[in-house]
C-alpha cells in the first residue's frame, strides 16, 4: 500500500490564500464589483486566484447630451436635466430637492387641457414614452447593469436604450444603431421614497457609452426626481452575448408586384384540370370598407408587412385613406430617408403627422424631408416635430411652402434652430396652435395672421414678453 506524503507547501498556500482574501475584502471597498466577485470565487473554490479577463467598470454619466423637457429654466441648475451628470447630489435622501432632474409634467392633466392635441391612431400599445434623456459616459463598455437613483416619486422609467455611436468621437458614424436594454410599463410605486432602480438588462453585441432613458409620469401624483445614473459593463465582449436577429424595418419592405401572390380569385387551375381552392377564405368577398376598417387597427409596421402578402391586401394596405394620420415617433430609432421614401406614395391624403424625436444624428436629411413634405404636405393640418434636431431654416421654409393649410405646429425642444429661421412661420396663415418650448425664438421675429384661437406655448429665455404682430 502506497501512502501519499503531505504536501509541504500546503500550509503556506493556505496562509497565502487567507492573506489574499483579507486583501481582497479591503480592495473591494475601492475596486470594482466584478473584480472582487471573480477573485473571491477563485479563493473560495480552492483555486489559485488570478485577475479576471474582463474587469467590470463602474461609471457615472459624464454629460447630459439631449433631453425632451425639464421643469427648470434654461438659465438655472434647479430641477434641470443637467443635474443627472456626475455623482449623486441627494441619494440616499428622499424628498423634493432642486439638485435633481425633473421632467416638465406629471399625471394626465396636461393631456386633458383644451390645447392638447388628440392622440394619434395606430400608436403601438407597447409605446409608453413621453419624455427622454440621453447620457454620455466616459468609456464604451458592454453593459452588465444600469442603475438609476430615483429620489422622489419613482416608477416613471419605462425604457432604457443603448447606442452604438460614441458621442465624444470626432468621426461621424456611418450607421447609428439603438438597442433596447430594458422596457416596461409605467408604474405607481406605493411610496415616494428614494430607491435605486436596477432592472435586469439584456446583452448587446456592441459596446456603448451612450444611454437613453425614456419616462412616463402619467400615473404619478407628483413630479418624479432623478439624481444620477450608473453604467456598469466590461470592455471585452462577453462570450454569452446574445445574437440579435435583424429587425424588419419599413424601409426594407418592397412593393414589387412580382413578389406578391395573386389570391384575388378563390380558385386556381390544378394539375388535373380541376379547380382547387386557394385557401384565402373568401376574404376578398368582404366589402372594401369592411376590410379597410379591419386594417385600421394594425400598427404601421404590421400594415407594411401585410402589404407583402398578396395583391389584394397590398391594394388595401397602400390605400391613402389608411394614412390620414401617421405617427412615426414610436419608430424614431429606425426612421430614415428611405423610410419616408417608402411611405411617400401612400401619404397623399395625410392630415396629421408626428415626426417627434426622429431624424437625429444624421438619420434624416433635408433632401429626404423635403421630398416627403412636397409629396404629402398639401392636406396637412397638424405637424408634431418635437426634438427634431435635424431641422434647420431650409426645413422650416419647406414647411411654409408645402403646408398651406397647417393649423398646428409643434417645434418644442428644437433648440438648435437659429432665431432667424422662425420668420418662415409667419407664412403659415392658418395656425391655431404653435409650440415653441425650449427654442431660441427672439422678440420681434415672429408675426402671425389673426385667427379665431391661437394657443402659443413658450419657454424661452427672453428679457421681455414676446410680442405677436398681427398683420
Amino acid at each position: 500500500m502506497c501512502l501519499s506524503l503531505p504536501n509541504p507547501q500546503f500550509p503556506m498556500l493556505t496562509l497565502l490564500s487567507m492573506f489574499y482574501y483579507i486583501c481582497l475584502r479591503r480592495r473591494s471597498r475601492s475596486g470594482t464589483r466584478g473584480e472582487a466577485l471573480t477573485s473571491r470565487r477563485a479563493v473560495e473554490s480552492g483555486q489559485r486566484a488570478v485577475l479576471p479577463v474582463s474587469v467590470e467598470v463602474e461609471q457615472y454619466a459624464k454629460e447630459v447630451l439631449d433631453f425632451s423637457s425639464h421643469y427648470g429654466s434654461e438659465n438655472s441648475m434647479s430641477y434641470t436635466m443637467w443635474n443627472l451628470a456626475g455623482v449623486p447630489n441627494v441619494y440616499p435622501s428622499s424628498g423634493d430637492f432642486t439638485q435633481t432632474a425633473v421632467c416638465r409634467a406629471y399625471g394626465t392633466w396636461w393631456e386633458q387641457c383644451a390645447s392638447a392635441p388628440p392622440p394619434f391612431r395606430r400608436t403601438p400599445k407597447s409605446f409608453h414614452s413621453q419624455d427622454y434623456i440621453e447620457l454620455g459616459f466616459e468609456e464604451p463598455v458592454y453593459p452588465t447593469a444600469v442603475e438609476v437613483f430615483e429620489t422622489y416619486y419613482p416608477g416613471a422609467i419605462v425604457q432604457i436604450l443603448a447606442c452604438s455611436h460614441n458621442p465624444f468621437s470626432q468621426n461621424p458614424p456611418s450607421d447609428v444603431r439603438w438597442e433596447v436594454l430594458w422596457s416596461g410599463e409605467p408604474t405607481k410605486v406605493l411610496t415616494p421614497q428614494a430607491r435605486q432602480f436596477s432592472p435586469k438588462i439584456k446583452h448587446i453585441s456592441f459596446p456603448t457609452n451612450l444611454l437613453r432613458l425614456e419616462v412616463n409620469s402619467s400615473l404619478l401624483d407628483y413630479y418624479t426626481e432623478l439624481d444620477a445614473v450608473i453604467l456598469r459593463g466590461v470592455k471585452e465582449r462577453p462570450m454569452l452575448a446574445l445574437y440579435k436577429m435583424p429587425i424588419i424595418d419599413i424601409s426594407d419592405l418592397s412593393d414589387s408586384e412580382e413578389e406578391l401572390s395573386d389570391v384575388g380569385g378563390p380558385y386556381r387551375q390544378g394539375g388535373d384540370g380541376k379547380q382547387q381552392r386557394t385557401g384565402n377564405g373568401y376574404f376578398d368577398k368582404l366589402p372594401y370598407e369592411l376590410i379597410q376598417l379591419i386594417l385600421s387597427h394594425l400598427t404601421l409596421p404590421d400594415l407594411c408587412r401585410l402589404a407583402q402578402s398578396c395583391k389584394l391586401l397590398h391594394q388595401h394596405c397602400c390605400d391613402p385613406l389608411q394614412y390620414t394620420q401617421l405617427s412615426l415617433q414610436p419608430y424614431w430609432a429606425r426612421l430614415s430617408d428611405a423610410s419616408l421614401g417608402h411611405l411617400q406614395s401612400r401619404c397623399t391624403l395625410l392630415q396629421r403627422l408626428n415626426l417627434s424625436w426622429t431624424g437625429n444624428r444624421g438619420a434624416l436629411t433635408l433632401t429626404g424631408f423635403s421630398s416627403f413634405m412636397k409629396a404629402c404636405g398639401l392636406s396637412l393640418v397638424c405637424l408634431e416635430m418635437s426634438c427634431c434636431h435635424f431641422l434647420n431654416e431650409a426645413c422650416l421654409e419647406v414647411i411654409s411652402q408645402t403646408c398651406p393649410g397647417l393649423q398646428e405646429l409643434n417645434l418644442s425642444s428644437c433648440d438648435r434652430l437659429h432665431p432667424q429661421a422662425f420668420t418662415h412661420i409667419s407664412k403659415l396663415t392658418r395656425l391655431r396652435r404653435l409650440v415653441l418650448y425650449r427654442t431660441k425664438i427672439e422678440v420681434g421675429v415672429l408675426s402671425v395672421q389673426p385667427c379665431p384661437v391661437l394657443f402659443l406655448f413658450l419657454h424661452v429665455p427672453v428679457s421681455e414678453p414676446l410680442q405677436l404682430s398681427h398683420t
